[in-house]
C-alpha cells in the first residue's frame, strides 16, 4: 500500500543539518522529523485509548505502538517513508542580534546567524502494509494537522500543508473526522488486563475525552506563536510590554524549562546564588498549527491542549517581587487550560473541533 501527500511548508521550518542552525538543501523536511511526531500521536492516541478503558499503562501504549506498525527497538517499522523536493523552499536568514518577529528564531540570533525554509513543494511518500496501514495513515494526518516539524513544532513552527492526499491517504477531510477514525479504532484495541484503574488525568498526554480538545482559531501564525512569549501575551491583555504576565504564575503550562538569569521558573534547588540543580524539561501543554488555505485537513488555524500530569509536582517561582511555590497537580493543571482559554477565547474567536 502506499499513500502520497503533496506538502508545502507554510509556516518557518527549522529542522537543522550538521549545523543545527543552518537549512540542510538535501533534507529540508526530514523523514526522521516527520516520523518522530508521527509516532508521538501514535502514543497519544493509544494512551488515550487506554486511559477511557480505565488502565493508562504505559507499557500497553507502547505495545500499542508497536502493534499498529510503528516498531520498536528491536523491530522495524513497518512504514517507509520518503519525501521527494519537487521544488525548492525559500531559505531565508535571521541575522545575529537582528529581529524577524519568529520568538524561537530570534532567540537562537541572540548569538549567531540561523536560517529557515518556507514554501516549496514535496512529496511525502508512505509504503508499507498490514491491517493497520489505514489506521496509521489517520494518524499521520492529525499529527501534520495540529503540530509542526522540527524547532517550535508545538509554537506553530514547522507547520506543513498538505495540497493533496492521494492513493492510500486518508478520505476524512477535517480534523474531528480524522479524530474520531482514529479513536474508533484505537479503542478496539484497548482492552485492559487485571484491574482499571482510572485516574483524573493520564499520565502522560493523551487523546482522550476529559484530557484532550482542540479548537480552531481566528488568528494567524505571528499572534498565536508571540502568545506563548510573555511580553507578548501581557501587550495583548493589557497593551503594554512591561504587564504583568496575564497568566498570573502559569506559564509552565508552555513548557519547561522558563527561566533566565535566575529568574523564572525553577526547580527547587535553584535559584539566584544557589547552585544550579537538575534542569527541568517538559514540553508544552499546548499545540499551535497555522495552516493556509489550501491544507486539505482543514485551513486556518489549530489549538490543541493536552492536560495530563507528567508535570512536576513542585516548581519555584522566581521575580521581581520575590520567591513563590508552585504545586502542580490535577487542579492545578486544569486550571491553567482555563485561564489560558480566557485569555484567548474572544480574541481569536476560538471554535471547538473536539470533542
Amino acid at each position: 500500500m502506499k499513500a502520497e501527500f503533496e506538502l508545502t511548508i507554510a509556516t518557518p521550518l527549522s529542522v537543522g543539518s550538521f549545523d543545527p542552525n543552518l537549512v540542510d538543501r538535501h533534507f529540508y523536511i526530514r523523514p526522521t522529523s516527520v516520523k518522530g511526531i508521527w509516532r508521538w500521536w501514535a502514543r497519544a492516541f493509544a494512551l488515550g485509548a487506554l486511559f477511557e478503558a480505565g488502565c493508562p499503562d504505559m507499557k500497553a501504549a507502547a505495545g500499542l505502538v508497536a502493534k499498529w506498525g510503528f516498531g520498536t527497538t528491536g523491530a522495524a517499522s513497518a512504514y517507509r517513508i520518503t519525501v521527494e523536493v519537487r521544488e525548492p523552499p525559500q531559505v531565508k536568514t535571521v541575522r545575529r542580534r537582528q529581529r524577524s518577529g519568529i520568538q524561537r528564531l530570534d532567540l537562537v540570533a541572540l548569538s549567531r546567524d540561523v536560517e529557515y525554509a518556507v514554501g516549496g513543494r514535496f512529496v511525502l511518500r508512505v509504503e508499507g502494509g498490514g491491517r493497520y496501514f489505514d489506521h496509521a495513515m489517520r494518524i499521520l494526518a492529525v499529527a501534520l494537522t495540529l503540530s509542526g516539524v522540527g524547532k517550535g513544532s508545538r509554537k506553530s513552527l514547522g507547520v506543513l500543508d498538505v495540497t493533496a492526499a492521494r492513493g492510500d491517504a486518508p478520505r476524512e477531510r477535517s480534523a474531528r473526522d480524522l479524530i474520531e477514525a482514529v479513536k474508533r479504532e484505537a479503542g478496539r484495541d484497548a482492552a485492559c488486563t487485571g484491574k482499571a484503574q482510572r485516574g483524573e488525568l493520564p499520565p502522560a498526554p493523551a487523546v482522550a475525552r476529559d484530557a484532550f480538545e482542540v479548537y480552531s482559531a481566528r488568528a494567524g501564525f505571528q499572534e498565536v506563536h508571540g502568545f506563548f512569549l510573555r511580553p507578548n501575551r501581557a501587550r495583548a491583555a493589557s497593551g503594554s510590554y512591561s504587564a504583568p504576565d496575564p497568566m498570573d504564575h502559569m506559564a509552565w503550562f508552555f513548557g519547561l524549562p522558563r527561566s533566565q538569569k535566575g529568574t523564572g521558573y525553577m526547580s527547587p534547588g535553584e535559584g539566584r546564588g544557589s547552585e544550579r540543580g537538575k534542569e527541568l524539561r517538559r514540553a508544552s501543554a499546548v499545540f499551535a498549527a497555522a495552516h493556509g488555505d489550501r491544507h486539505v485537513y482543514g485551513r486556518g488555524t489549530y489549538i490543541s491542549i493536552f492536560l495530563s500530569l507528567d508535570w512536576p509536582e513542585q516548581l519555584k517561582w522566581v521575580g521581581g517581587s520575590g520567591t513563590r511555590t508552585i504545586r502542580i497537580d490535577a487542579a492545578a493543571v486544569r486550571k491553567a487550560r482555563d485561564l489560558f482559554l480566557q485569555l484567548v477565547q474572544s480574541r481569536w474567536g476560538l471554535q471547538r473541533v473536539w470533542p
